[in-house]
């Protein structure tokens, strides 16, 4: 309504087909009514359906004969038709972290089956933090933090990266001297999710213990993240407490197969009597509506071998430009799809509006960042929309022109402590630069440094010694 947009926009419209080629794409929709409409030529289509449409369904021997239930959790509404059954729950990520949680509270037995331990991140930070604010965890993901520890070696540049941890070293001795600068008069009395601040949860509705703390870190440490890779982290930790008191009976070795109504595992043990399988087994990128070549080219109007990595950014198809746009298939392993969407749309419309061109090496560029993330992301094979969240936000505010160059702030010591090592925002990247808003200002200075003075200076200590090569943080850091 602000924008004047609901004349511009079809409701209860499915679209049936999109064909064509650069700047020349014949749409065709089906109406509320099951009429197809041809909609006429357009010169760009920005392709915005999300990445969760189509159910993946594992190839398990035997499923095809299990006795019991089957269930996606794209179905699942609520736990009482699991109530005093005995249930088997495929696959986490943070929904299915809720759902074994709450069919746990009902079912007879629950079962949760993995193929290897997940990186869990508490959504209170603790127990890997100390947090007096309260603050949820993701305002722990600083530029000093997100960036410097996390992101591979192989994207940094030498001087633009030696400038901005110099930056940041700074703002954390600003902090340990001066804390006003990053805190003010904070005095929560509830954390993140209303909860008493002082009780010390670590989730919603979850306290802390030494037991739940111990599992997490058991949790982490067998992972293999940073060890062996990365992969997607699981921001939900609500349902470690069943864990512990064993309400969730866990196994991490995979199922081997199904024979009847047991589901038996790589390791040898089986749950022998299994009533109902919920499949948390996440979904599919499909675009059914895409149809024929990429004009008389004879290459298929499609991801590149469904693999969104094949385009660059995630966003653009090498061989079609910038005519047409994947938006919201950019998945940060920590941070929001929405953020990436934002930038990746704000692109898009420099792009059509002739302010900004796509690289001259796109294709060359798409498949040197595809290899780097297959390597990357190794432990979360399946999930090809991960990415890292500062370090593709900060390479599309590049191609934006709206880059976070501190060196700017730094004679506003509050604005110049926040931004370095307070809550990477995605307003941060509304300071300047083509669409920049007065509010995003005020927006990085409502809100206060989550670390503390001492994680910060060691946390720009270890900047220092990563980047000088003094020490890997993990095997296989590059």
């Amino acid at each position: 309504q602000r924008f004047k947009l609901e004349r511009y926009i079809s409701f209860n419209t499915t679209v049936v087909s999109v064909e064509g080629g650069p700047g020349r794409w014949h749409v065709v929709v089906q109406d509320a009514a099951g009429h197809q409409v041809d909609k006429g030529i357009y010169d760009a289509v920005a392709i915005c359906s999300g990445a969760h449409q189509a159910i993946h369904k594992p190839k398990i021997p035997g499923l095809e004969d299990f006795q019991g239930e089957v269930i996606h959790s794209n179905y699942y509404k609520n736990n009482e038709p699991f109530r005093n059954k005995n249930c088997v729950v495929v696959g986490l990520g943070e929904s299915g972290a809720d759902i074994v949680r709450e069919i746990s509270e009902v079912a007879k037995s629950t079962v949760l089956a993995l193929r290897s331990f997940p990186y869990l991140i508490p959504r209170l930070a603790r127990p890997f933090h100390e947090n007096p604010l309260g603050c949820s965890s993701d305002a722990f993901t600083s530029h000093l933090r997100h960036d410097y520890l996390l992101v591979p070696m192989q994207h940094y540049r030498r001087f633009r990266d030696f400038l901005n941890r110099l930056m940041c070293t700074i703002a954390a001795l600003l902090f340990f001297l001066f804390p006003f600068l990053g805190t003010g008069d904070y005095h929560y009395k509830e954390d993140a999710f209303n909860q008493d601040a002082k009780a010390n949860y670590v989730d919603k509705d979850t306290l802390y213990s030494r037991n739940v703390a111990s599992l997490i870190y058991h949790w982490c440490n067998r992972s293999g993240q940073q060890e062996l890779g990365q992969k997607f982290a699981c921001k939900n930790v609500m349902f470690m407490n069943k864990v512990a008191t064993g309400r969730i009976l866990v196994n991490a070795s995979g199922i081997d197969h199904i024979a009847g109504e047991a589901v038996v595992f790589q390791d040898g043990t089986r749950a022998p009597r299994c009533e109902c399988l919920v499949l948390c087994t996440g979904y599919r990128d499909v675009f059914p509506f895409l149809k024929g070549n990429i004009g008389d080219s004879g290459l298929p109007l499609s991801v590149p071998e469904n693999n969104v990595r094949g385009l660059f950014k995630h966003v653009f198809h090498p061989q079609i430009g910038k005519s047409m746009a994947w938006i919201g298939f950019a998945r940060p392993s920590t941070g929001g799809i929405p953020a990436c969407a934002e930038m990746a749309a704000r692109y898009f419309a420099l792009l059509l509006a002739n302010q900004r061109e796509l690289p001259y090496d796109i294709a060359q560029r798409t498949a040197r960042e595809g290899k780097l993330d297959e390597r990357y992301y190794c432990l979360s094979p399946d999930v090809k929309t991960l990415v890292g969240y500062k370090d593709w936000m900060d390479s599309m505010a590049e191609l934006i022109g709206c880059e976070v160059q501190l060196w700017r702030y730094v004679f506003q010591p509050k604005l110049f402590v926040r931004l370095c090592i307070g809550s990477l925002l995605p307003c941060q990247y509304r300071l300047r630069g083509p669409g920049r808003l007065k509010e995003a200002k005020t927006t990085v200075l409502s809100l206060p440094v989550a670390a503390t003075r001492w994680q910060s200076i060691v946390e720009a200590r270890d900047t220092w010694r990563r980047h000088l090569r003094l020490k890997r943080l993990w095997p296989g850091d590059e």
